[in-house]
């Protein structure tokens, strides 16, 4: 006679195997999203036309996140528009600190300058991604629609300033002038080159009139030298006399004003001993 399985402990044993697979799928799933991420939320008011999900968040040129989702807000009254951006950071895998808190070490890195911006990520395929860095001078703007989400702030890209100087830079203006200004040299260089030449064919043609009596001048002026020279070096012994007579004569003039200034009746009653 054939036993009849005990359908009781078979139906024990696939319930307890079917509640250890949930509990240990139930396990993956907590250490896989819940804590080793933090969903975080950027909001940017410029085009992040190259920005997919997935696109590495990076902080300080180190990977510590992904952005998971790319959306656009509109407000109806004002018809402004803000894109937020949100990304999960991976919770002390990439990025290592002193506490454990990520909101205490959100807070403590947005108060000394934490603000997000987009890069390029690769310059052939126009893909940008979210890179962090520490910027203290910069004011950090939130927004009330970020909810629960941690929120980090924003300040514009680099190619984002470009962009808006160029838009206001008088373009058209500045076009305008330089053509202006072409059309000028245009009509007034031909002449000036022109009589540039002539006045330089002129002074080459004096030049070469008074070749001749360069050289004589030089000459003249050379042997004047050469006498001034001789008729020194023969009467230096005179001259330094002469030069010793008129620094001797200078000491007692000056010698003589100093006393009239301290006396000035002495041309009247004479020096007063």
């Amino acid at each position: 006679m054939i036993k009849q399985p005990n359908m009781k402990l078979i139906g024990l044993f696939v319930s307890i195997s079917l509640v250890a697979l949930f509990l240990m799928f139930a396990y993956f799933l907590k250490s896989k999203f819940s804590d080793n991420e933090t969903t975080v939320v950027m909001y940017f008011d410029e085009s992040v036309k190259g920005l997919d999900v997935g696109a590495p968040v990076l902080f300080k040129g180190v990977k510590i996140g992904e952005v998971s989702s790319v959306r656009l807000r509109a407000n109806l009254k004002t018809m402004k528009f803000l894109i937020p951006v949100y990304a999960k950071i991976y919770n002390g895998k990439s990025l290592i600190t002193d506490t454990t808190d990520e909101k205490e070490r959100l807070n403590q890195f947005i108060s000394h300058g934490l603000r997000a911006q987009l890069a390029i990520n690769s310059v052939i395929t126009g893909q940008l991604l979210v890179e962090l860095d520490m910027f203290p001078k910069s004011k950090a703007v939130l927004h009330e629609e970020a909810g629960d989400f941690y929120e980090i702030p924003t300040i514009a890209s680099p190619f984002a300033e470009i962009s808006k100087s160029l838009q206001v830079m008088p373009i058209t203006k500045i076009a305008q002038d330089v053509h202006n200004i072409t059309q000028t040299l245009d009509k007034e260089l031909p002449p000036l080159l022109k009589q540039m030449n002539s006045t330089l064919d002129t002074v080459d043609n004096i030049l070469l009139e008074n070749k001749n009596n360069t050289a004589k001048m030089v000459e003249n002026v050379g042997g004047a030298a050469q006498a001034i020279d001789s008729l020194v070096g023969e009467n230096a012994a005179s001259i330094a006399a002469m030069i010793e007579s008129f620094a001797s004569a200078a000491s007692s003039m000056k010698n003589l004003t100093d006393y009239l200034q301290m006396y000035p009746n002495a041309l009247i009653t004479g020096k007063e001993y």
